[in-house]
């Protein structure tokens, strides 16, 4: 406690004069008009590029200072000191971690607007297409009002939508996206089909999730590739007969198969061939796969079947993964287990990891509820440091200790009772789960106990109402399971979201007056009559404009555009945005007052199905709850039947289950000893996916040296006018390292003759028989000399010879 309080004391040290000159501006700002706010922008665009698009100290405490003015003027929102904070640790290209609710997307507005001042564009990148446009919408009025323009990359956008929205100032767009462009851009054969401009400066959203939990999983561009797709199906028939330890084994931690002597001898009989490592017909690849597909992968766990295709689940967020697939055959024989007739082998175009694609930014940074357990890889994979950044308030949510039980019945059990129990005061429960399957499985536990709740996981009809289900996760009475993190991006309010409330409510509204069945809606007495009165104006005068939106189906793009803030010109726009804001003054009451009875009942409480496999997810899972200082309480439910502890907890449970004698009873066990267990077992782990991550980096940085170096001459080949000087110039240089290893020859007394194999590739090259060269090689200057005489011949003779032929 003692260092924690001397660390947040020295940050504080650190930064606060420059935090102190940006509030001593604040005074002198809330004078200015929005048009000598964008004037004051231009100022500081003009001193960064006669500084060399350097930030001096001014600069960011000028633009910080106005950020801060155009959020209060557009979102009515004023950055408090620690925002300040976390944007200027950002703006030094380090991570700010920020407990959940202290206002990460405000906090990025400062650093993105301070760097879109270079004019060499600023991306803030989040996990999924929905955070994206939201964040977009919401920020863009800030950055409107300082003149900066902004952007949104979205899936399946056009190239020339998706071109202009990257040469705008700050630009929006998911981690994937990024990806598959900057690929895209190198497989492209026009100047004019690239999209992207020069990496400048990054801000990622949820890093942890971007570099960490996606880092083992490269981004692939693919194509379809000739192989025998049966194979696939043989195998799966094959492993049928196969018994586990008879005929295969498994390793569970590294999710691999081999095959024992038996398994070996079975296959070759059963597929009556001679060896499955033939290389002109290998079955040893297909075997293995089918061995895991059928046992280390398993659906609702590890992927869902979704229109006839197998869809990745991420484990760590439990989002769908649509366009990944398992590489090296693994994604088909799924396929095949799962019976799907619609297999297709691909073969890779292009590929990079995200550890190499975000190193490509001079400058980078990002913001996450939870980094420091994996500030090691941050600094050595990345060279990001971590800074832990104080709440705005302080964290009085009671993390509370395990509870051990000895199989997965009786935790299940427990864990209902305790829902059951809890809800019965009223009070919001979240209750987290690491796979689609236990979610299901709990949620048919409590319908049959009676008890409703909301159910969220990746299966698409749950998905498309992730931020809804989250948004009122803290309404009395609700009960919300979520797999994983699903549904990060989206606060947890206790008393629920107004403005969701709100937006579902006036939506429904439009649908009724469009039918003509208005049915009342229970607000303040002091409110209604104004209602009742504005609803009535507006269906006698615009029934046609309401119908109208009703069934184009645009009420969700009608809706964001009266909350953008655009100036309402038409009457019925004003009348429109006068019931939308009755109705939302409405809700917003009401959550303040659900609110203040949640916070007597102990605010929300997060129960967690079983402890993941990383420290870090339990502790997001953890900080949905206790928000701002809101109180909350959190706590495990752990059974030795986990797969934690199953797989990985090794001999230790098994002794430590035998001397606690814990298979007598069905109680649970709270133990300090457990819990040292669980948390060596999570550091093996953690450990283990960071040397995987690391050995794929290093495996991928030879890669790496190819892909830049091809890359590069694939640019200038794609922005050159002039080929003839770009061949000759690749022509003379291979001339001229074919002349320095000669000279490494000579000089180091190693046989000296005309047989060595670079010789005569570049003789063949340019056609020529060693008897020409005899006279030549005598004096090395004069045979380089001569060899680009040879080139140059050789490509005036070839552009002769072309020249004859005319191309459409």
């Amino acid at each position: 406690m003692i260092q924690h309080f001397s660390t947040e004391k020295k940050l504080w040290n650190t930064y606060r004069p420059i935090i102190q000159n940006i509030n001593a501006l604040e005074n002198e700002f809330s004078t200015l008009l929005t048009s000598e706010i964008k004037e004051r922008i231009g100022l500081l665009k003009n001193n960064m590029s006669t500084n060399n698009a350097k930030l001096t100290n001014s600069i960011i405490t000028n633009t910080f200072a106005l950020t801060r003015e155009a959020s209060k003027r557009t979102l009515g929102l004023r950055h408090y000191d620690t925002q300040l904070l976390g944007g200027l640790i950002l703006n030094e290209g380090k991570i700010a971690e920020m407990a959940t609710g202290e206002g990460k997307t405000l906090v990025a507005s400062c650093p993105a607007a301070t760097n879109a001042l270079s004019t060499e564009g600023v991306h803030i990148i989040t996990v999924n297409e929905y955070l994206a446009q939201r964040d977009m919408e919401w920020m863009q009025k800030i950055y409107q009002c300082l003149g900066l323009t902004v952007g949104l990359i979205k899936e399946n956008m056009p190239q020339a939508e998706r071109k202009q929205n990257y040469l705008c100032d700050i630009t929006y767009i998911t981690n994937t996206e990024i990806g598959f462009d900057f690929l895209r851009d190198n497989l492209v054969t026009e100047t004019n089909e690239i999209t992207q401009r020069r990496f400048n400066f990054c801000i990622i959203d949820e890093i942890d999730s971007v570099l960490i939990d996606e880092a083992r999983t490269p981004i692939i561009i693919s194509t379809l590739s000739k192989v025998r797709l049966d194979k696939f199906f043989k195998a799966d028939q094959l492993i049928t007969r196969f018994k586990e330890n008879l005929h295969f084994e498994l390793d569970e931690k590294t999710k691999t198969a081999s095959l024992t002597e038996l398994g070996f001898y079975i296959s070759k009989v059963l597929l009556k061939v001679d060896n499955l490592y033939a290389t002109n017909d290998p079955w040893i690849g297909y075997i293995l796969n089918a061995i895991r597909a059928k046992c280390l992968f398993l659906r609702n766990i590890d992927y869902i079947v979704q229109n006839n295709e197998v869809v990745i689940i991420d484990k760590f967020t439990g989002r769908s993964m649509e366009g990944r697939k398992w590489g090296e055959g693994l994604h088909q024989a799924i396929e095949a287990k799962e019976g799907l007739t619609n297999l297709q082998k691909t073969k890779t175009l292009a590929s990079i990891t995200y550890q190499n694609l975000f190193r490509l930014y001079p400058k980078l940074s990002g913001m996450t509820g939870t980094a420091k357990t994996e500030q090691l890889e941050f600094e050595n994979t990345y060279n990001l440091a971590v800074v832990v950044l104080p709440t705005f308030k302080p964290i009085i949510r009671k993390d509370l200790s395990d509870l051990i039980y000895f199989n997965q019945f009786s935790k299940w059990k427990a864990i209902c009772l305790e829902v059951k129990e809890i809800h019965k005061t009223g009070r919001p429960i979240l209750v987290g789960t690491t796979t689609i399957e236990n979610s299901e499985i709990f949620s048919f536990l409590l319908a049959a106990y009676e008890i409703p709740h909301q159910l969220l996981n990746a299966k698409p009809e749950t998905t498309k109402l992730e931020s809804q289900i989250i948004a009122q996760a803290g309404c009395l009475n609700s009960i919300t399971i979520s797999t994983n993190m699903a549904g990060r991006g989206t606060d947890i309010l206790l008393g629920g979201n107004p403005e969701f409330k709100a937006r579902s409510q006036f939506k429904k509204l439009l649908q009724q007056l469009a039918n003509n069945e208005i049915s009342n809606i229970s607000l303040d007495s002091n409110v209604k009559n104004i209602f009742y009165t504005l609803i009535n104006y507006v269906y006698k005068n615009y029934s046609n404009q309401i119908l109208e939106l009703c069934t184009k189906k645009t009420t969700n793009n009608y809706v964001n555009f009266l909350t953008s803030g655009k100036d309402k010109i038409k009457i019925f726009d004003q009348r429109m945005y006068q019931i939308y804001e009755i109705i939302l003054d409405y809700y917003k009451k009401k959550c303040e007052e659900q609110a203040k009875i949640i916070k007597e009942l102990g605010g929300l409480y997060v129960i967690g199905s079983e402890r993941h496999e990383s420290r870090r997810i339990d502790n997001q899972l953890r900080g949905r709850a206790g928000r701002q200082g809101d109180p909350g309480s959190s706590r495990f439910f752990v059974s030795l039947e986990d797969p934690l502890l199953k797989i990985f907890g090794g001999k230790n449970v098994a002794s430590t289950v035998d001397m606690l004698n814990l298979k007598k009873t069905d109680q649970a066990l709270e133990s300090q000893l457990f819990s040292n267990l669980i948390n060596s077992a999570q550091e093996k782990i953690e450990s283990h996916f960071y040397n995987e991550r690391k050995n794929l980096d290093k495996y991928d940085q030879v890669l790496n040296q190819h892909r830049f170096y091809i890359l590069n001459i694939r640019k200038k080949i794609v922005f050159s006018s002039r080929f003839k000087e770009l061949i000759l110039s690749f022509m003379e240089s291979f001339i001229d390292e074919l002349i320095d290893n000669l000279k490494i020859i000579i000089t180091s007394n190693v046989e000296n003759n005309l047989s060595n194999t670079e010789l005569y590739s570049l003789l063949s090259i340019m056609d020529m028989t060693v008897s020409t060269l005899s006279p030549q090689i005598k004096n090395l200057e004069n045979f380089r000399a001569f060899l680009y005489r040879q080139a140059w011949s050789v490509y005036d003779t070839k552009e002769y010879e072309f020249g004859a032929y005319e191309f459409e």
